[in-house]
Protein backbone atom coordinates (compact mmCIF):
# COMPACT_ATOMS: atom_id res chain seq x y z
CA UNK A 1 0.00 0.00 0.00
CA UNK A 2 1.27 3.44 -0.80
CA UNK A 3 2.44 5.70 2.00
CA UNK A 4 -0.27 8.30 1.46
CA UNK A 5 -3.01 5.69 1.62
CA UNK A 6 -1.48 4.13 4.73
CA UNK A 7 -1.44 7.53 6.40
CA UNK A 8 -5.10 8.00 5.51
CA UNK A 9 -5.96 4.61 6.93
CA UNK A 10 -4.16 5.31 10.18
CA UNK A 11 -5.77 8.71 10.47
CA UNK A 12 -9.21 7.29 9.83
CA UNK A 13 -8.63 4.44 12.28
CA UNK A 14 -7.74 6.98 14.95
CA UNK A 15 -10.85 8.96 14.23
CA UNK A 16 -12.98 5.83 14.38
CA UNK A 17 -11.52 4.80 17.71
CA UNK A 18 -12.21 8.23 19.13
CA UNK A 19 -15.78 8.63 17.88
CA UNK A 20 -17.34 7.03 20.95
CA UNK A 21 -18.00 3.61 19.52
CA UNK A 22 -16.87 0.34 21.00
CA UNK A 23 -14.88 -0.96 18.07
CA UNK A 24 -13.48 -4.15 19.60
CA UNK A 25 -14.49 -6.24 16.61
CA UNK A 26 -13.46 -3.91 13.80
CA UNK A 27 -10.25 -3.63 11.83
CA UNK A 28 -9.09 -1.48 8.97
CA UNK A 29 -7.01 -3.40 6.55
CA UNK A 30 -5.54 -3.66 3.10
CA UNK A 31 -6.56 -6.91 1.48
CA UNK A 32 -4.33 -8.61 -1.03
CA UNK A 33 -5.25 -11.71 -2.92
CA UNK A 34 -5.75 -13.24 -6.30
CA UNK A 35 -4.09 -11.30 -9.06
CA UNK A 36 -4.28 -7.88 -7.51
CA UNK A 37 -4.76 -5.74 -4.44
CA UNK A 38 -7.72 -3.93 -2.97
CA UNK A 39 -7.10 -0.96 -0.71
CA UNK A 40 -9.92 -0.11 1.68
CA UNK A 41 -10.33 3.06 3.66
CA UNK A 42 -13.50 4.03 5.44
CA UNK A 43 -15.16 7.31 6.29
CA UNK A 44 -17.47 7.09 9.34
CA UNK A 45 -20.78 8.93 9.25
CA UNK A 46 -22.92 9.40 12.34
CA UNK A 47 -20.81 6.81 14.09
CA UNK A 48 -22.34 6.99 17.54
CA UNK A 49 -22.79 3.27 18.10
CA UNK A 50 -21.52 -0.04 16.77
CA UNK A 51 -24.39 0.04 14.27
CA UNK A 52 -22.80 2.94 12.46
CA UNK A 53 -23.34 4.09 8.91
CA UNK A 54 -20.21 4.31 6.82
CA UNK A 55 -19.07 4.98 3.28
CA UNK A 56 -16.57 2.61 1.75
CA UNK A 57 -14.01 4.00 -0.65
CA UNK A 58 -12.32 1.15 -2.48
CA UNK A 59 -9.41 1.33 -4.86
CA UNK A 60 -9.28 -1.71 -7.14
CA UNK A 61 -5.85 -2.63 -8.41
CA UNK A 62 -5.76 -5.29 -11.12
CA UNK A 63 -8.49 -7.95 -10.65
CA UNK A 64 -9.59 -8.83 -7.11
CA UNK A 65 -11.16 -12.15 -6.26
CA UNK A 66 -14.18 -12.80 -4.15
CA UNK A 67 -14.28 -15.41 -1.45
CA UNK A 68 -14.91 -18.70 -3.13
CA UNK A 69 -12.74 -17.95 -6.11
CA UNK A 70 -15.14 -15.93 -8.24
CA UNK A 71 -13.12 -13.37 -10.21
CA UNK A 72 -14.14 -9.76 -10.40
CA UNK A 73 -15.86 -7.39 -8.04
CA UNK A 74 -19.37 -7.87 -6.79
CA UNK A 75 -20.40 -4.86 -8.81
CA UNK A 76 -19.18 -6.61 -11.95
CA UNK A 77 -20.81 -9.90 -11.09
CA UNK A 78 -24.14 -8.88 -9.63
CA UNK A 79 -24.60 -5.35 -10.87
CA UNK A 80 -24.75 -4.03 -7.30
CA UNK A 81 -24.40 -0.29 -6.95
CA UNK A 82 -23.55 0.05 -3.27
CA UNK A 83 -27.08 0.23 -1.84
CA UNK A 84 -27.77 -3.46 -1.25
CA UNK A 85 -29.59 -4.45 1.94
CA UNK A 86 -27.78 -7.42 3.46
CA UNK A 87 -29.86 -9.53 5.85
CA UNK A 88 -27.14 -9.07 8.48
CA UNK A 89 -27.34 -5.27 8.34
CA UNK A 90 -29.25 -2.85 10.51
CA UNK A 91 -30.96 -1.48 7.41
CA UNK A 92 -32.51 -4.91 6.76
CA UNK A 93 -33.98 -4.98 10.26
CA UNK A 94 -35.56 -1.58 9.65
CA UNK A 95 -36.82 -2.67 6.22
CA UNK A 96 -38.24 -5.89 7.63
CA UNK A 97 -39.92 -4.08 10.51
CA UNK A 98 -41.63 -1.60 8.19
CA UNK A 99 -42.84 -4.35 5.83
CA UNK A 100 -44.07 -6.49 8.75
CA UNK A 101 -46.10 -3.59 10.14
CA UNK A 102 -47.54 -2.75 6.70
CA UNK A 103 -48.37 -6.39 6.05
CA UNK A 104 -50.18 -6.62 9.37
CA UNK A 105 -52.10 -3.37 8.89
CA UNK A 106 -53.21 -3.87 5.28
CA UNK A 107 -56.33 -5.88 4.44
CA UNK A 108 -55.99 -9.46 3.26
CA UNK A 109 -56.53 -8.60 -0.42
CA UNK A 110 -53.48 -6.28 -0.33
CA UNK A 111 -51.07 -8.47 1.65
CA UNK A 112 -49.74 -10.32 -1.39
CA UNK A 113 -49.15 -7.06 -3.25
CA UNK A 114 -47.30 -5.66 -0.24
CA UNK A 115 -44.95 -8.66 -0.12
CA UNK A 116 -44.40 -8.55 -3.89
CA UNK A 117 -43.57 -4.84 -3.92
CA UNK A 118 -41.23 -5.26 -0.95
CA UNK A 119 -39.50 -8.20 -2.65
CA UNK A 120 -38.96 -6.30 -5.90
CA UNK A 121 -37.61 -3.27 -4.03
CA UNK A 122 -35.30 -5.48 -1.98
CA UNK A 123 -34.00 -7.28 -5.07
CA UNK A 124 -33.52 -3.98 -6.89
CA UNK A 125 -31.28 -2.70 -4.07
CA UNK A 126 -29.02 -5.69 -4.69
CA UNK A 127 -29.04 -5.87 -8.47
CA UNK A 128 -31.16 -3.26 -10.26
CA UNK A 129 -29.67 -4.16 -13.64
CA UNK A 130 -30.57 -7.82 -13.08
CA UNK A 131 -34.22 -7.18 -12.29
CA UNK A 132 -35.28 -7.81 -15.94
CA UNK A 133 -33.69 -11.28 -15.74
CA UNK A 134 -35.82 -12.10 -12.70
CA UNK A 135 -38.94 -10.83 -14.46
CA UNK A 136 -38.06 -12.85 -17.58
CA UNK A 137 -37.63 -15.99 -15.47
CA UNK A 138 -41.04 -15.40 -13.90
CA UNK A 139 -42.67 -14.98 -17.33
CA UNK A 140 -41.07 -18.21 -18.58
CA UNK A 141 -42.22 -20.14 -15.51
CA UNK A 142 -45.73 -18.68 -15.63
CA UNK A 143 -46.30 -19.29 -19.34
CA UNK A 144 -44.65 -22.71 -19.20
CA UNK A 145 -46.72 -23.60 -16.17
CA UNK A 146 -49.98 -22.67 -17.90
CA UNK A 147 -49.03 -24.81 -20.89
CA UNK A 148 -47.76 -27.82 -18.95
CA UNK A 149 -50.51 -27.70 -16.34
CA UNK A 150 -53.19 -27.28 -18.98
CA UNK A 151 -52.58 -30.68 -20.51
CA UNK A 152 -55.13 -33.26 -19.46
CA UNK A 153 -52.91 -36.23 -20.21
CA UNK A 154 -49.16 -36.52 -19.74
CA UNK A 155 -48.46 -37.40 -23.32
CA UNK A 156 -45.76 -36.45 -25.79
CA UNK A 157 -47.04 -32.88 -26.12
CA UNK A 158 -46.93 -32.36 -22.36
CA UNK A 159 -43.39 -33.74 -22.17
CA UNK A 160 -42.35 -31.53 -25.08
CA UNK A 161 -43.87 -28.47 -23.39
CA UNK A 162 -42.12 -29.39 -20.14
CA UNK A 163 -38.77 -29.84 -21.88
CA UNK A 164 -39.03 -26.50 -23.68
CA UNK A 165 -40.08 -24.72 -20.48
CA UNK A 166 -37.22 -26.21 -18.44
CA UNK A 167 -34.70 -25.37 -21.18
CA UNK A 168 -36.00 -21.80 -21.32
CA UNK A 169 -35.80 -21.55 -17.50
CA UNK A 170 -32.21 -22.74 -17.42
CA UNK A 171 -31.15 -20.58 -20.39
CA UNK A 172 -30.58 -17.33 -18.38
CA UNK A 173 -28.64 -19.27 -15.73
CA UNK A 174 -26.47 -20.97 -18.35
CA UNK A 175 -25.82 -17.83 -20.39
CA UNK A 176 -25.08 -15.59 -17.42
CA UNK A 177 -23.15 -17.98 -15.19
CA UNK A 178 -21.81 -21.00 -17.09
CA UNK A 179 -21.25 -19.96 -20.70
CA UNK A 180 -17.78 -18.57 -20.09
CA UNK A 181 -16.75 -21.66 -18.15
CA UNK A 182 -17.78 -24.09 -20.89
CA UNK A 183 -16.24 -21.92 -23.60
CA UNK A 184 -12.91 -21.99 -21.73
CA UNK A 185 -13.13 -25.78 -21.36
CA UNK A 186 -13.82 -26.13 -25.09
CA UNK A 187 -10.86 -23.91 -25.89
CA UNK A 188 -8.60 -26.02 -23.67
CA UNK A 189 -9.79 -29.15 -25.47
CA UNK A 190 -8.97 -27.60 -28.83
CA UNK A 191 -5.49 -26.62 -27.65
CA UNK A 192 -4.96 -30.16 -26.32
CA UNK A 193 -5.48 -31.61 -29.83
CA UNK A 194 -3.28 -28.98 -31.45
CA UNK A 195 -5.94 -26.56 -32.70
CA UNK A 196 -5.04 -22.97 -31.96
CA UNK A 197 -8.20 -20.95 -31.52
CA UNK A 198 -9.23 -18.01 -29.39
CA UNK A 199 -12.81 -18.18 -28.19
CA UNK A 200 -14.35 -15.39 -26.16
CA UNK A 201 -17.67 -15.63 -24.37
CA UNK A 202 -19.69 -12.47 -23.89
CA UNK A 203 -19.38 -10.88 -20.48
CA UNK A 204 -22.87 -11.00 -18.99
CA UNK A 205 -24.23 -9.86 -15.67
CA UNK A 206 -24.80 -12.68 -13.17
CA UNK A 207 -28.01 -11.84 -11.30
CA UNK A 208 -27.76 -12.52 -7.61
CA UNK A 209 -29.85 -15.48 -6.48
CA UNK A 210 -30.32 -16.75 -10.05
CA UNK A 211 -29.42 -20.32 -9.07
CA UNK A 212 -32.05 -20.32 -6.33
CA UNK A 213 -35.02 -18.87 -8.19
CA UNK A 214 -34.20 -20.97 -11.28
CA UNK A 215 -34.44 -24.20 -9.27
CA UNK A 216 -37.68 -23.01 -7.68
CA UNK A 217 -39.15 -22.32 -11.11
CA UNK A 218 -38.11 -25.72 -12.47
CA UNK A 219 -39.59 -27.53 -9.46
CA UNK A 220 -42.89 -25.70 -10.09
CA UNK A 221 -42.93 -26.83 -13.73
CA UNK A 222 -42.10 -30.45 -12.91
CA UNK A 223 -44.69 -30.60 -10.13
CA UNK A 224 -47.31 -29.34 -12.57
CA UNK A 225 -46.34 -32.06 -15.02
CA UNK A 226 -46.58 -34.65 -12.24
CA UNK A 227 -50.05 -33.28 -11.34
CA UNK A 228 -48.97 -32.47 -7.79
CA UNK A 229 -50.57 -29.03 -8.05
CA UNK A 230 -52.68 -26.88 -10.34
CA UNK A 231 -51.23 -24.06 -12.45
CA UNK A 232 -51.31 -20.63 -10.84
CA UNK A 233 -53.43 -18.27 -12.93
CA UNK A 234 -52.20 -15.05 -11.32
CA UNK A 235 -48.78 -14.07 -12.67
CA UNK A 236 -47.97 -11.92 -9.66
CA UNK A 237 -48.20 -14.86 -7.26
CA UNK A 238 -45.72 -16.77 -9.42
CA UNK A 239 -43.41 -13.76 -9.38
CA UNK A 240 -43.73 -13.47 -5.60
CA UNK A 241 -42.95 -17.17 -5.24
CA UNK A 242 -39.68 -16.67 -7.14
CA UNK A 243 -38.55 -13.40 -5.54
CA UNK A 244 -39.84 -13.55 -1.93
CA UNK A 245 -37.25 -11.29 -0.35
CA UNK A 246 -36.14 -13.26 2.76
CA UNK A 247 -35.04 -16.18 0.57
CA UNK A 248 -34.36 -14.76 -2.90
CA UNK A 249 -30.60 -14.29 -2.49
CA UNK A 250 -29.57 -17.53 -0.74
CA UNK A 251 -32.62 -19.71 -0.25
CA UNK A 252 -34.00 -21.92 1.19
CA UNK A 253 -35.29 -23.39 -2.08
CA UNK A 254 -39.04 -23.54 -1.55
CA UNK A 255 -41.70 -25.55 -3.37
CA UNK A 256 -44.69 -23.91 -5.01
CA UNK A 257 -47.13 -26.33 -3.38
CA UNK A 258 -46.04 -25.07 0.04
CA UNK A 259 -45.63 -21.36 -0.74
CA UNK A 260 -48.44 -20.34 -3.11
CA UNK A 261 -51.27 -21.19 -0.67
CA UNK A 262 -49.54 -19.07 1.98
CA UNK A 263 -49.33 -16.10 -0.37
CA UNK A 264 -52.96 -16.35 -1.41
CA UNK A 265 -54.21 -16.17 2.18
CA UNK A 266 -53.01 -13.67 4.74
CA UNK A 267 -51.60 -15.28 7.88
CA UNK A 268 -51.20 -12.82 10.72
CA UNK A 269 -48.47 -14.12 13.06
CA UNK A 270 -49.30 -14.56 16.73
CA UNK A 271 -47.24 -13.08 19.55
CA UNK A 272 -45.47 -16.43 20.02
CA UNK A 273 -44.59 -16.56 16.30
CA UNK A 274 -43.30 -12.98 16.34
CA UNK A 275 -41.18 -13.76 19.39
CA UNK A 276 -39.83 -16.95 17.81
CA UNK A 277 -39.09 -15.15 14.54
CA UNK A 278 -37.17 -12.38 16.30
CA UNK A 279 -35.15 -14.90 18.28
CA UNK A 280 -34.28 -16.83 15.09
CA UNK A 281 -33.07 -13.60 13.52
CA UNK A 282 -30.96 -12.90 16.60
CA UNK A 283 -29.51 -16.42 16.45
CA UNK A 284 -28.67 -15.97 12.77
CA UNK A 285 -26.98 -12.62 13.43
CA UNK A 286 -25.05 -14.19 16.29
CA UNK A 287 -23.79 -17.05 14.11
CA UNK A 288 -22.88 -14.70 11.26
CA UNK A 289 -21.28 -11.80 13.13
CA UNK A 290 -19.81 -13.61 16.13
CA UNK A 291 -18.53 -16.79 14.47
CA UNK A 292 -18.42 -16.70 10.67
CA UNK A 293 -17.08 -13.16 10.24
CA UNK A 294 -14.60 -13.62 13.06
CA UNK A 295 -13.13 -16.62 11.21
CA UNK A 296 -13.23 -15.23 7.64
CA UNK A 297 -10.09 -13.00 7.72
CA UNK A 298 -8.04 -15.86 9.17
CA UNK A 299 -9.18 -18.23 6.42
CA UNK A 300 -8.41 -15.68 3.70
CA UNK A 301 -4.90 -15.14 5.07
CA UNK A 302 -3.99 -18.83 5.42
CA UNK A 303 -5.52 -19.99 2.15
CA UNK A 304 -3.95 -17.04 0.37
CA UNK A 305 -0.41 -18.33 1.01
CA UNK A 306 -0.47 -22.06 1.83
CA UNK A 307 3.31 -22.41 1.57
CA UNK A 308 4.05 -19.86 4.28
CA UNK A 309 1.31 -21.03 6.61
CA UNK A 310 1.79 -24.79 6.41
CA UNK A 311 1.45 -27.05 9.41
CA UNK A 312 -0.69 -26.13 12.43
CA UNK A 313 -1.95 -22.82 10.97
CA UNK A 314 -3.13 -24.72 7.89
CA UNK A 315 -4.88 -27.35 10.01
CA UNK A 316 -6.60 -24.60 11.96
CA UNK A 317 -7.78 -22.95 8.73
CA UNK A 318 -9.18 -26.21 7.32
CA UNK A 319 -11.04 -26.91 10.55
CA UNK A 320 -12.30 -23.37 11.01
CA UNK A 321 -13.53 -23.05 7.44
CA UNK A 322 -16.00 -25.86 8.14
CA UNK A 323 -17.23 -23.79 11.08
CA UNK A 324 -17.31 -20.61 9.03
CA UNK A 325 -19.41 -21.90 6.15
CA UNK A 326 -21.83 -23.58 8.56
CA UNK A 327 -22.24 -20.49 10.74
CA UNK A 328 -22.47 -18.29 7.65
CA UNK A 329 -25.06 -20.27 5.70
CA UNK A 330 -27.05 -21.60 8.67
CA UNK A 331 -26.99 -18.09 10.11
CA UNK A 332 -28.48 -16.73 6.90
CA UNK A 333 -31.12 -19.48 6.92
CA UNK A 334 -32.12 -18.62 10.49
CA UNK A 335 -32.50 -14.95 9.54
CA UNK A 336 -34.51 -15.84 6.42
CA UNK A 337 -36.83 -18.20 8.30
CA UNK A 338 -37.25 -15.74 11.15
CA UNK A 339 -38.02 -12.87 8.77
CA UNK A 340 -40.57 -14.99 6.90
CA UNK A 341 -42.20 -15.99 10.19
CA UNK A 342 -42.70 -12.31 11.06
CA UNK A 343 -44.64 -12.04 7.79
CA UNK A 344 -46.77 -15.09 8.50
CA UNK A 345 -44.92 -17.27 5.97
CA UNK A 346 -43.26 -20.60 6.74
CA UNK A 347 -40.13 -21.46 4.75
CA UNK A 348 -38.63 -24.97 4.70
CA UNK A 349 -35.88 -25.76 7.19
CA UNK A 350 -32.39 -25.85 5.74
CA UNK A 351 -30.17 -27.28 8.50
CA UNK A 352 -30.64 -29.92 11.18
CA UNK A 353 -27.40 -30.43 13.11
CA UNK A 354 -25.38 -31.54 10.02
CA UNK A 355 -21.99 -31.87 11.73
CA UNK A 356 -23.40 -34.46 14.13
CA UNK A 357 -24.24 -36.85 11.32
CA UNK A 358 -23.13 -40.48 11.49
CA UNK A 359 -22.50 -40.81 7.74
CA UNK A 360 -22.11 -38.75 4.59
CA UNK A 361 -25.58 -39.82 3.48
CA UNK A 362 -27.04 -38.56 6.74
CA UNK A 363 -25.01 -35.37 6.41
CA UNK A 364 -26.75 -34.54 3.15
CA UNK A 365 -30.12 -35.14 4.77
CA UNK A 366 -29.21 -32.48 7.31
CA UNK A 367 -27.10 -29.98 5.28
CA UNK A 368 -28.80 -27.54 2.88
CA UNK A 369 -31.88 -29.71 3.04
CA UNK A 370 -33.85 -27.71 0.49
CA UNK A 371 -31.15 -28.27 -2.17
CA UNK A 372 -30.60 -31.91 -1.20
CA UNK A 373 -34.30 -32.71 -1.48
CA UNK A 374 -34.48 -30.84 -4.81
CA UNK A 375 -31.62 -32.87 -6.26
CA UNK A 376 -33.19 -36.08 -4.94
CA UNK A 377 -36.65 -35.36 -6.40
CA UNK A 378 -35.65 -33.78 -9.72
CA UNK A 379 -32.29 -35.34 -10.59
CA UNK A 380 -31.59 -38.56 -8.67
CA UNK A 381 -35.03 -40.17 -8.83
CA UNK A 382 -35.63 -39.32 -12.53
CA UNK A 383 -32.27 -40.92 -13.30
CA UNK A 384 -33.54 -44.11 -11.71
CA UNK A 385 -32.55 -43.56 -8.10
CA UNK A 386 -31.89 -46.80 -6.26
CA UNK A 387 -34.52 -48.74 -8.23
CA UNK A 388 -31.93 -50.27 -10.53
CA UNK A 389 -28.67 -52.21 -10.48
CA UNK A 390 -25.96 -51.22 -8.05
CA UNK A 391 -23.66 -49.97 -10.80
CA UNK A 392 -26.41 -47.78 -12.23
CA UNK A 393 -27.27 -46.56 -8.73
CA UNK A 394 -23.67 -45.51 -8.15
CA UNK A 395 -23.61 -43.68 -11.48
CA UNK A 396 -26.82 -41.88 -10.49
CA UNK A 397 -25.23 -40.84 -7.20
CA UNK A 398 -22.11 -39.49 -8.92
CA UNK A 399 -24.11 -37.61 -11.55
CA UNK A 400 -26.34 -36.07 -8.88
CA UNK A 401 -23.41 -34.86 -6.81
CA UNK A 402 -21.61 -33.57 -9.90
CA UNK A 403 -24.73 -31.48 -10.59
CA UNK A 404 -24.63 -30.30 -6.99
CA UNK A 405 -21.02 -29.19 -7.37
CA UNK A 406 -21.69 -27.42 -10.65
CA UNK A 407 -24.69 -25.64 -9.14
CA UNK A 408 -22.52 -24.33 -6.31
CA UNK A 409 -19.95 -22.68 -8.51
CA UNK A 410 -18.27 -22.26 -11.87
CA UNK A 411 -15.05 -24.22 -11.74
CA UNK A 412 -13.58 -27.69 -11.82
CA UNK A 413 -12.94 -27.47 -8.08
CA UNK A 414 -16.69 -27.33 -7.40
CA UNK A 415 -17.34 -30.32 -9.66
CA UNK A 416 -14.51 -32.19 -7.91
CA UNK A 417 -16.03 -31.27 -4.53
CA UNK A 418 -19.40 -32.67 -5.57
CA UNK A 419 -17.87 -35.83 -7.06
CA UNK A 420 -15.83 -36.38 -3.89
CA UNK A 421 -19.03 -36.44 -1.84
CA UNK A 422 -20.50 -38.86 -4.37
CA UNK A 423 -17.42 -41.08 -4.03
CA UNK A 424 -17.79 -40.92 -0.26
CA UNK A 425 -21.31 -42.35 -0.54
CA UNK A 426 -20.34 -45.01 -3.09
CA UNK A 427 -17.39 -46.20 -0.99
CA UNK A 428 -19.53 -46.11 2.13
CA UNK A 429 -22.03 -48.44 0.47
CA UNK A 430 -19.38 -50.76 -0.98
CA UNK A 431 -17.39 -50.98 2.26
CA UNK A 432 -20.46 -51.40 4.51
CA UNK A 433 -19.82 -55.16 5.08
CA UNK A 434 -16.21 -54.45 6.06
CA UNK A 435 -17.31 -51.72 8.45
CA UNK A 436 -19.90 -53.96 10.10
CA UNK A 437 -17.32 -56.77 10.45
CA UNK A 438 -14.86 -54.46 12.20
CA UNK A 439 -17.59 -53.19 14.52
CA UNK A 440 -18.47 -56.76 15.51
CA UNK A 441 -14.82 -57.61 16.14
CA UNK A 442 -14.38 -54.49 18.27
CA UNK A 443 -17.72 -55.05 20.03
CA UNK A 444 -19.11 -51.74 18.83
CA UNK A 445 -22.85 -52.16 18.82
CA UNK A 446 -25.21 -50.15 16.64
CA UNK A 447 -26.12 -47.70 19.39
CA UNK A 448 -22.90 -47.70 21.42
CA UNK A 449 -21.53 -44.32 22.47
CA UNK A 450 -18.03 -45.05 21.23
CA UNK A 451 -19.31 -46.01 17.77
CA UNK A 452 -21.45 -42.88 17.65
CA UNK A 453 -18.50 -40.67 18.59
CA UNK A 454 -16.16 -42.35 16.09
CA UNK A 455 -18.72 -42.22 13.26
CA UNK A 456 -19.47 -38.56 13.95
CA UNK A 457 -15.81 -37.56 14.06
CA UNK A 458 -14.98 -39.56 10.91
CA UNK A 459 -17.89 -38.01 8.99
CA UNK A 460 -16.87 -34.52 10.07
CA UNK A 461 -13.27 -35.13 8.98
CA UNK A 462 -14.42 -36.29 5.53
CA UNK A 463 -16.72 -33.30 5.11
CA UNK A 464 -14.09 -30.87 6.35
CA UNK A 465 -11.49 -32.29 3.98
CA UNK A 466 -13.90 -31.87 1.05
CA UNK A 467 -14.40 -28.20 1.98
CA UNK A 468 -10.82 -27.60 0.81
CA UNK A 469 -11.95 -28.07 -2.79
CA UNK A 470 -14.96 -25.86 -2.15
CA UNK A 471 -12.97 -22.98 -0.69
CA UNK A 472 -10.04 -22.94 -3.11
CA UNK A 473 -10.26 -21.12 -6.42
CA UNK A 474 -8.66 -23.98 -8.40
CA UNK A 475 -7.57 -27.59 -8.12
CA UNK A 476 -3.92 -26.53 -7.97
CA UNK A 477 -4.62 -24.33 -4.96
CA UNK A 478 -6.46 -27.21 -3.30
CA UNK A 479 -3.43 -29.46 -3.82
CA UNK A 480 -1.23 -26.77 -2.28
CA UNK A 481 -3.50 -26.73 0.79
CA UNK A 482 -3.27 -30.52 1.10
CA UNK A 483 0.53 -30.33 0.85
CA UNK A 484 0.47 -27.65 3.52
CA UNK A 485 -1.32 -30.05 5.86
CA UNK A 486 1.54 -32.53 5.47
CA UNK A 487 4.37 -30.05 5.97
CA UNK A 488 5.79 -28.10 8.87
CA UNK A 489 5.28 -24.40 8.60
CA UNK A 490 7.89 -21.81 9.43
CA UNK A 491 5.46 -19.40 11.04
CA UNK A 492 4.50 -19.70 14.71
CA UNK A 493 0.81 -20.41 15.24
CA UNK A 494 0.66 -18.44 18.50
CA UNK A 495 2.50 -15.54 16.86
CA UNK A 496 0.12 -15.50 13.92
CA UNK A 497 -2.89 -15.49 16.22
CA UNK A 498 -1.42 -12.70 18.31
CA UNK A 499 -0.70 -10.62 15.21
CA UNK A 500 -3.40 -11.38 12.64
CA UNK A 501 -6.52 -12.88 14.22
CA UNK A 502 -9.53 -10.58 14.73
CA UNK A 503 -8.97 -8.92 18.16
CA UNK A 504 -5.80 -11.01 18.41
CA UNK A 505 -5.51 -13.56 21.25
CA UNK A 506 -8.66 -12.44 23.15
CA UNK A 507 -10.64 -12.70 19.89
CA UNK A 508 -9.33 -16.22 19.28
CA UNK A 509 -10.16 -17.30 22.84
CA UNK A 510 -13.67 -15.82 22.48
CA UNK A 511 -14.16 -17.75 19.25
CA UNK A 512 -13.09 -21.04 20.85
CA UNK A 513 -15.48 -20.45 23.76
CA UNK A 514 -18.35 -19.73 21.37
CA UNK A 515 -17.61 -22.85 19.33
CA UNK A 516 -17.52 -25.04 22.44
CA UNK A 517 -20.79 -23.58 23.73
CA UNK A 518 -22.36 -24.01 20.29
CA UNK A 519 -21.19 -27.64 20.11
CA UNK A 520 -22.59 -28.40 23.57
CA UNK A 521 -25.95 -26.89 22.62
CA UNK A 522 -26.16 -28.91 19.40
CA UNK A 523 -25.08 -32.14 21.11
CA UNK A 524 -27.72 -31.60 23.78
CA UNK A 525 -30.42 -31.23 21.13
CA UNK A 526 -29.11 -34.13 19.04
CA UNK A 527 -28.72 -36.74 21.75
CA UNK A 528 -31.48 -35.77 24.19
CA UNK A 529 -34.13 -34.88 21.66
CA UNK A 530 -35.00 -31.84 23.76
CA UNK A 531 -34.96 -28.23 22.59
CA UNK A 532 -33.03 -25.64 24.56
CA UNK A 533 -35.46 -23.06 23.20
CA UNK A 534 -38.38 -24.88 24.84
CA UNK A 535 -36.49 -25.01 28.14
CA UNK A 536 -35.69 -21.31 27.82
CA UNK A 537 -39.37 -20.55 27.28
CA UNK A 538 -40.23 -22.49 30.43
CA UNK A 539 -38.16 -20.09 32.54
CA UNK A 540 -39.54 -16.89 34.00
CA UNK A 541 -39.87 -13.63 32.07
CA UNK A 542 -37.03 -12.02 34.06
CA UNK A 543 -34.59 -14.78 33.12
CA UNK A 544 -35.64 -14.57 29.46
CA UNK A 545 -35.19 -10.81 29.24
CA UNK A 546 -31.85 -10.86 31.08
CA UNK A 547 -30.37 -13.55 28.82
CA UNK A 548 -31.75 -11.82 25.75
CA UNK A 549 -30.22 -8.50 26.85
CA UNK A 550 -26.85 -10.14 27.47
CA UNK A 551 -26.87 -11.79 24.04
CA UNK A 552 -27.71 -8.51 22.32
CA UNK A 553 -24.99 -6.65 24.21
CA UNK A 554 -22.45 -9.36 23.40
CA UNK A 555 -23.43 -9.12 19.74
CA UNK A 556 -23.13 -5.32 19.71
CA UNK A 557 -19.82 -5.24 21.57
CA UNK A 558 -18.04 -8.27 20.07
CA UNK A 559 -19.67 -8.75 16.68
CA UNK A 560 -17.38 -8.35 13.69
CA UNK A 561 -18.83 -5.60 11.53
CA UNK A 562 -18.09 -2.00 10.65
CA UNK A 563 -15.06 -1.01 8.52
CA UNK A 564 -13.66 -4.53 8.05
CA UNK A 565 -17.04 -6.12 7.50
CA UNK A 566 -18.38 -6.64 4.01
CA UNK A 567 -22.14 -6.39 4.32
CA UNK A 568 -22.55 -8.51 1.20
CA UNK A 569 -20.28 -11.32 2.28
CA UNK A 570 -22.68 -14.22 2.79
CA UNK A 571 -20.87 -17.10 1.13
CA UNK A 572 -23.91 -18.62 -0.54
CA UNK A 573 -24.93 -15.33 -2.14
CA UNK A 574 -22.10 -16.10 -4.60
CA UNK A 575 -24.11 -19.02 -5.96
Amino acid sequence: MQGGTSAKVCKLRSSLLSCGSVLSGTQLFAQSGGSGEREHFFCPILCKSRWCFYVTCTKFCAEPRLRGGVPGSRQQIYGMEGCSISVSSFSFLIFLGVIALLHRALPARCSGGCLLLASLVYYATWAPKALPVLLLAAVIVYVGGRIVGGRVNAGKRARLALGISIAASFAPLFLCKYLGFFVSLFQRALHAVGISATLTAPSLLVPIGISFFTLQGVSYLVDLYRKKLSPERNFFYVLLFLCFFPSVTSGPIARAGEMLPQFREKHTPTYAQVKHGCLRILLGLFMKLMIADRIAPWISMIYGDPVQYAGLPMWSAVFLYGMEIYADFAGYSHIALGAAELLGVKLPENFTLPYLSLSIREFWRRWHQSLSSWLRDYVYIPLGGSRCSKKRKYVNVLVTFACSGLWHGVGLNYIAWGLLHGIYQVLGDVLAPVREFLCRVLHLGEGSRLRTVLSTCWTFLLVDFAWILFRCSSLSNALAIVRGLCQRGTASFAGLVAEHFVNYVPGFVLLMILLVVFLIAECYKRYTGKSLYARWLSKGAVFQWVTLFLCVMLLLVCGVYGPSYDAQSFIYSNF
